[in-house]
């Protein structure tokens, strides 16, 4: 139930780290880590905690000492939020597959949400929800169920195999992960009843390049879901070819300059606009938000020509109204907390990062490789590292008919556009020349 074992230790060596040549280092000035469990997530999904008095039963952290992990901080989107953290900080970023994927299943679970009647024939014949009810000695062993009683059920024989990641760093954790939010891809279809019965100076990808490879082929069912998702599998698949790439020639003029490309960002002097515009292929992760509506189809106002790959081309965003990198489903817990049913919801997705002091496994010998100067990484107090984290949790009770709200001042897009914004030096920042 660990959040990952990834958390604590490089467990997965790095396979490949690249230089894109974005600036030096610098040290993370940001606030210190969380020690709180309760405070972890209730910062990371502060929506799922708004004007209820929902309580954390169970999480991916529940049986982690938080004291001993450093520089753990809330986040309701790790990988896209982080990445661009990462990028206007000058923090190092370490990333793994599975929070790639998982920002994708999200974006699945919230192009469910307005498609599900349309592809409904597509996994099953029944009209309505579907029960699935499951007794377990503890609600770990309910939960993790699901998974194959939703595959049991459904006509699309891969759905468990595709949505399970299946990486060289995934870990028990991810696989909860990706079964809560195969939960809530297959919600219009199933309601879930459980009863416990007593008893950016330098990137790093973990893994293998096989790895990535795998999850470039992933891209591959998603136009099973209809038109939009097809769209989004276009919208994608110049970007992770790219990343899997990355370990032919990380040190080439392409891999440098492709890395470079994540974040862009630009000031705003228009009144009533946002402070800055973010835009780079990082924006490509996003085509719904949290309503299953259509998000980031359409630019900002531009000043220049946005970032194009294979004639794909990427928006520039207002962060504000970014959606979150999580999705939830709601469950019914029989005999629990004093009720006979009990309201309560999933959540799992990219929640929450690790910053740490000092630059990333690997780093000295990617400097010396691209004849970089190899004493920036000898002074560990002038770097950060920045690694997105995925995680899940169980919480309630929660009212399943109280919507949430529309939109909520999220303190992490606060501070990201502020560091973000403070760290310009013109008007405009990112999308170098590959040295």
């Amino acid at each position: 139930m660990l959040l990952s074992s990834l958390l604590l230790t490089a467990a997965s060596a790095a396979a490949v780290v690249i230089i894109p040549g974005g600036g030096d280092p610098k040290p993370y000035t940001g606030a210190a880590g969380l020690t709180s469990e309760n405070a972890y997530f209730r910062e990371s999904a502060p929506y799922e905690f708004f004007n209820n008095s929902a309580e954390l039963i169970m999480t991916s952290l529940s049986v982690t000492n938080m004291s001993t992990a450093p520089g753990l901080r809330p986040s309701g989107d790790s990988f896209v939020r982080g990445a661009i953290q990462a990028w206007g900080e000058h923090l190092h970023l370490v990333v793994r597959p599975d929070e790639v994927w998982f920002t994708i299943l999200v974006q699945m679970n919230f192009y469910m949400l307005s498609h599900a009647e349309e592809i409904r024939s597509l996994f099953v014949d029944h009209e309505g929800q579907e029960e699935i009810y499951i007794e377990d000695y503890t609600w770990y062993d309910v939960l993790i169920r699901f998974k194959d009683e939703i595959q049991k059920r459904v006509k699309t024989d891969w759905l468990l195999d595709w949505i399970t990641p299946n990486f060289s760093t995934t870990t028990d954790s991810d696989i909860m992960t990706a079964n809560i939010l195969m939960m809530g891809l297959s919600k219009a279809y199933f309601k879930y009843i459980g009863k416990q019965v007593c008893g950016l100076p330098s990137v790093t990808l973990l893994g293998t390049a096989s790895d990535w490879t795998k999850l470039l082929a992933k891209l591959d069912r998603l136009p099973d879901f209809g038109v939009e998702p097809a769209e989004y599998k276009a919208r994608l698949r110049p970007i992770l070819t790219r990343i899997a790439a990355s370990f032919d020639d990380p040190d080439s003029a392409e891999t440098r300059l492709f890395w470079n490309q994540i974040v862009n960002a630009e000031a705003s002097h228009m009144c009533g606009a946002p402070p800055v515009y973010v835009s780079g292929w990082i924006t490509g992760f996003y085509y719904w938000n949290d309503n299953g509506r259509p998000f980031a189809r359409t630019d900002g106002p531009p000043r220049r020509p946005r970032l194009a790959l294979d004639g794909v081309e990427y928006p520039a965003l207002d962060l504000t109204f970014a959606p979150v990198g999580y999705a939830r489903a709601p469950f019914i817990m029989k005999d629990f907390g004093g009720m006979e049913e009990f309201p309560a919801y999933v959540a799992a997705g990219g929640l929450g990062k690790q910053i740490t002091e000092g630059p990333p496994e690997g780093y000295r010998e990617a400097l010396e490789r691209t004849g970089g100067d190899v004493k920036m990484a000898e002074d560990g107090t002038g770097h950060g590292t920045l690694r997105p984290l995925s995680g899940w949790m169980l919480y309630g009770p929660v009212d399943h008919e109280v919507a949430q709200p529309q939109y909520m001042e999220e303190d992490e897009l606060l501070e990201i556009l502020f560091l973000t914004k403070q760290g310009m030096t013109e008007e405009t920042c990112g999308l170098f020349a590959a040295p």
